[in-house]
């Protein structure tokens, strides 16, 4: 089976709205939190955090369903995953879920995991949407 190509580099930002404890589903990659005291991330707004991410981080995962609508996303190397809840439990029962969706992205990808486990991608170009 052939491995996506960008899954070498990927590194993980976590959104202030998800448990930390989420980084050990992820082993062997570099993985972050904005609350991590070395990023010093904590409490900057989104259209900041998706300018800071650039070069440093390649997917953003977060609980806020607004940053699709919010922010322009067009043109941005990075990738989008919103998970449906922010609960600790909850986040982490879904960890080998998350994994398996997060092996499967590309760049310029918006994916929603619904509560109802369907995945809906969307991609950041709209005009691409067919």
């Amino acid at each position: 089976m052939r491995q996506p190509h960008h899954r070498v580099a990927l590194r993980i930002l976590l959104d202030e709205n998800i448990p930390v404890q989420l980084k050990a589903v992820f082993r062997g990659r570099v993985v972050k939190s904005v609350n991590d005291t070395d990023v010093g991330w904590k409490n900057i707004k989104n259209g900041r955090l998706l300018v800071e991410m650039d070069g440093r981080f390649d997917l953003l995962i977060t609980a806020d369903r607004n940053i699709y609508s919010q922010q322009n996303l067009t043109g941005r190397r990075i990738c989008i995953l919103v998970l449906p809840a922010n609960r600790r439990s909850e986040v982490l029962a879904l960890g080998e879920q998350i994994v398996e969706i997060v092996d499967g992205m590309s760049v310029g990808e918006y994916v929603v995991l619904e509560k109802t486990g369907v995945v809906l991608t969307i991609p950041f170009d709209r005009s691409a949407e067919g």
